[in-house]
């Protein structure tokens, strides 16, 4: 057998070497005759070889099975991945991305075909069934070179007009932002890498700062830049060549803090609110906005058709590119058609009629109907990733394999209009309550009843058994329609737990749709979620069980007394809603004369400011969307003055106290001056 293998091993290389594509081998013997094989083809492919998962082997740099991310923006000739340990979707997708054209795949302790194999383990087999298949126990190999490409490109050219037009939003006229879209493996990141590094080198002291949801995202800027800056280092999140920096700041950071620079580059910005995109932009005149269309980094849904627009109406300067040739294989790649067909990665919306006759069906998703009617589980899954930017390779793996995640599906005429993606969570045994009570145990998979016991103090909820939607989301185009409250009310009429909830990124309009359907606030994150940019908050449905009345005085509570500490920095239109959310609590008599002194110009703010915040907490719902943005940033999040003025048209505390009387009167005024509550 060793002499066939090698027989087929030449010619592979040669070929892959000539069309610079890439293959995929999967290794099955014993562990004498696998680790033969493995030594063959690493004199055949590349002097760099990687291993993810499995025992640690000679010659081989070994990474955890789920440590994938950390090779981001690096390269290799073989990669090996080891399934004896399990297998991990995203770190698996971000590992791939570094095997060169020419370079090899190889599997090895692949599971066996066998009836104990759960849906997600029979997805990938079946996948791993469509590469080039090694068997001790058989005498040959069969091998289907796709064909030759019928000429080279210049695999670069897209990269260099990108890496020109990042350098010329520095070099040229203001106001004149640049927007890079680009499918993975196109080469973004090194684009961004280079152009800083050819402006540190053209402009000594040129400051940049570069923002995106997360400081891993950018990691393969910064390992780029110190590739062509050898002699630059890395500070904890700066890079600096001699009096040049590039600065990694986070976006709601970025947008208080408001520093000056000379480029401001705006990594992965399909998963940064809108909202902060737009306040960037006002603020910063050279912008560079970048952002993977496909596959795990996010999908640019609502990048692409609400910020884009926005942004060429506002800055019709712009110029935007999409880089669509690889740069570390060649085009037509026949591995990363396998990849994207495996993980869903390139699942595109279905283009669908407005279907206007028919009823709406709604039913239940088992994971063997996913698993064996894959187109439809293509459009669930494009539904998912349009929709939500978090949504991962991994979520597919995990569809398929948890048991506790059930799908639920909106169709009309056979097309399908939308989707919840819910897991059960609870109830808790008391030896888990007590030792969650304690601080000494976070049960994985039990978000919200976890959080009731331990963040609330409910622990008759966790005796119960909750189901928490994790993604709802539904086809653009029939949004807006009520088809999403239509189908969660479908949900929820057929869900057996005892109380359900909802956990997500808030923003003023999720809010809405979730307080429109019966759900209310008890908990919000003390920091921004690193993906979504924003606070996650947990909602639970109205039921009737006495801890949630219990859980929604707490949080009306809490709430006004948070927005002091931790979400001093939550949005204005997000605490107006929160705001409407609260139950009416007992408050005590407010001196009406002093807020009506101050409101015509006596009193000074200091001895005030607790008299109009209780009193802005107790406003009727409907007069709260009166509130103005300085008066929430200053009376109910208690920032600087200075902090205020950095980021709004006001030029000091003078022109915000008026704006305070302003607000203040205009409300009072609407309520007929009845300041009795």
């Amino acid at each position: 057998m060793m002499c066939a293998f090698s027989e087929v091993l030449s010619p592979l290389c040669s070929y892959l070497e000539q069309t610079f594509y890439r293959a995929g081998i999967v290794l099955k013997g014993t562990p004498k005759w696998t680790e033969a094989r493995l030594l063959q083809l690493k004199d055949y492919f590349g002097s760099r070889h990687i291993q993810l998962g499995g025992h640690p082997r000679e010659g081989y740099e070994w990474f955890d099975i789920k440590s994938g991310r950390r090779l981001l923006g690096q390269e290799c000739g073989l990669l090996l991945v080891d399934l004896s340990v399990g297998f991990d979707a995203d770190s698996f997708n971000a590992a791939l991305g570094t095997l060169q054209g020419g370079g090899i795949l190889v599997f090895v302790n692949v599971p066996e075909w066998t009836e104990n194999l759960n849906p997600a383990q029979q997805w990938l087999r079946r996948a791993l069934d469509q590469l080039i298949f090694v068997d001790e126990l058989q005498s040959s190999v069969e091998v289907d070179f796709s064909p030759r490409p019928s000429m080279r490109i210049d695999r670069f050219e897209q990269q260099d007009k990108a890496i020109e037009s990042i350098i010329h939003v520095v070099e040229g006229h203001r106001k004149r932002p640049f927007v890079l879209t680009a499918d993975r493996g196109r080469g973004k990141s090194s684009a961004l890498g280079i152009a800083a590094s050819v402006l540190m080198t053209r402009r000594p002291f040129i400051q940049m700062i570069v923002t995106a949801p997360a400081f891993s995202s950018v990691d393969p800027i910064f390992c780029h830049l110190q590739r062509m800056l050898p002699d630059g280092q890395i500070q904890g999140k700066t890079f600096i060549y001699q009096q040049a920096k590039l600065q990694f700041i986070a976006p709601d950071e970025l947008i208080y803090e408001r520093p000056g620079c000379d480029l401001l580059l705006i990594d992965e910005a399909a998963a940064i609110p809108i909202s902060m995109l737009t306040s960037l932009t006002h603020h910063y005149h050279r912008l560079v906005f970048s952002t993977t269309i496909h596959g795990y980094e996010g999908c640019g849904r609502g990048f692409t058709l609400k910020f884009l627009p926005w942004l060429k109406h506002h800055r019709p300067g712009l110029t935007h590119q999409k880089l669509s040739m690889p740069i570390r294989w060649a085009e037509g790649d026949p591995l990363e058609k396998w990849q994207y067909q495996t993980f869903l990665l390139d699942a595109e919306l279905p283009a669908i009629e407005d279907i206007q006759d028919g009823p709406v069906q709604y039913r239940n998703l088992t994971r063997d109907e996913l698993l064996n009617e894959p187109a439809l589980f293509a459009n669930l899954f494009s539904l998912l990733t349009n929709a939500h930017y978090q949504t991962t390779p991994n979520d597919l793996m995990g569809i398929l394999s948890d048991s506790k995640i059930t799908v639920f599906i909106a169709q009309r005429a056979y097309h399908l209009v939308g989707c919840i993606l819910a897991i059960r969570e609870g109830p808790l045994s008391p030896d888990a309550v007590a030792r969650i009570q304690c601080g000494q145990h976070r049960p994985k998979g039990h978000l919200v009843p976890t959080s009731l016991v331990n963040q609330l103090g409910l622990s008759d909820a966790a005796g119960l058994s909750c189901c928490r939607v994790m993604r709802i989301a539904i086809h653009p185009a029939w949004q807006g329609r009520g088809y999403g409250s239509a189908l969660l009310s479908a949900w929820t009429r057929q869900c057996s737990t005892d109380y359900i909830a909802t956990s997500f990124g808030a923003t003023s309009a999720l809010l809405q749709f979730w307080e429109k359907n019966g759900f209310h606030p008890v908990k919000i994150g003390s920091r921004r979620d690193q993906a979504s940019g924003c606070y996650s908050i947990v909602m639970i449905y109205r039921n009737s069980y006495s801890w949630f009345e219990s859980a929604r005085k707490q949080w009306s509570y809490y709430f006004p007394h948070a927005l002091k500490t931790e979400l001093t920095r939550l949005e204005p239109d997000v605490v107006r809603q929160l705001l409407k959310m609260c139950v009416n609590l007992p408050i005590i008599n407010i001196p009406v004369t002093l807020i009506r002194n101050y409101v015509q110009g006596g009193s000074n703010y200091e001895s005030v400011a607790v008299w109009i915040s209780l009193y802005m907490s107790a406003l009727p719902p409907e007069h709260i969307d009166m509130i103005d943005d300085l008066l929430i940033e200053k009376v109910l999040q208690n920032q600087a003055w200075s902090t205020i003025v950095t980021h709004s048209s006001v030029t000091g505390r003078k022109q915000i106290e008026q704006r305070i009387r302003d607000n203040l009167s205009s409300i009072i005024a609407s309520l007929q001056c009845k300041f009795e509550l």
